[in-house]
């Protein structure tokens, strides 16, 4: 005998009992997504947003304290800054071994005021874990070794340190600057005033 379909305007009491329970039960699930991505909302941090947008790939516009905006797709999330892979990434070369990625830039978490995505670009889940606990002064160490070629944007300043990177301390980075001077000169940057370092 063929299953027949209920109809909810049947006069049979155990059809419309049958429709009735299934739209419960639709009505339930549709309350329970809207509560679970409220609650995603509600634990969200700018990191685990951060974390989200870059597992999806997506063109990110990080506007800075300085009013500058970086566009880019976030490559790394890291405790206390992002890499942001720019249109402007030529690719990388190989040096010592490691790819370059002309173009990245570091951001300082502390220095972003406001991320803004794509026209139609769904809901970021601001709840995503960051693994990576990899610090911004973590990550400049690991440049100074490659010796990359760097411009530094400081905090609350439009001024640009132009440079190789050299040595970095315990709250400081030396670049080796981009003039004529001989013996080449050497800006002391303390590390909290990085707002940026874009290889270049």
């Amino acid at each position: 005998m063929a299953e027949a379909d209920y109809d909810a305007d049947t006069d049979d009491p155990l059809d419309r009992w049958v429709a009735d329970a299934r739209a419960d039960e639709a009505s339930l699930r549709r309350k329970r997504e809207r509560w679970l991505a409220q609650q995603a909302q509600e634990e969200a941090t700018l990191l685990g947003v951060l974390a989200d947008l870059a597992e999806r790939g997506v063109c990110l516009g990080l506007r800075l304290r300085c009013g500058q905006v970086v566009q880019g797709q976030v490559r790394v999330v890291g405790r206390d800054f992002v890499v942001v892979a720019t249109p402007a990434r030529t690719g990388g070369s190989r040096r010592s071994g490691r790819a370059r990625r002309e173009g990245d830039v570091l951001v300082a978490l502390g220095e972003i005021t406001a991320v803004r995505t794509p026209p139609g670009e769904g809901l970021a889940s601001g709840d995503r874990a960051v693994t990576s606990r990899s610090t911004l002064a973590e990550a400049v160490t690991r440049l100074v070794a490659e010796r990359e070629r760097v411009v530094v944007a400081l905090v609350g300043d439009h001024h640009l340190v132009r440079g190789t990177l050299w040595s970095v301390g315990q709250d400081v980075v030396v670049v080796r600057l981009d003039d004529d001077s001989l013996p080449a000169a050497m800006a002391y940057v303390p590390l909290g005033a990085i707002a940026q370092v874009s290889l270049s």
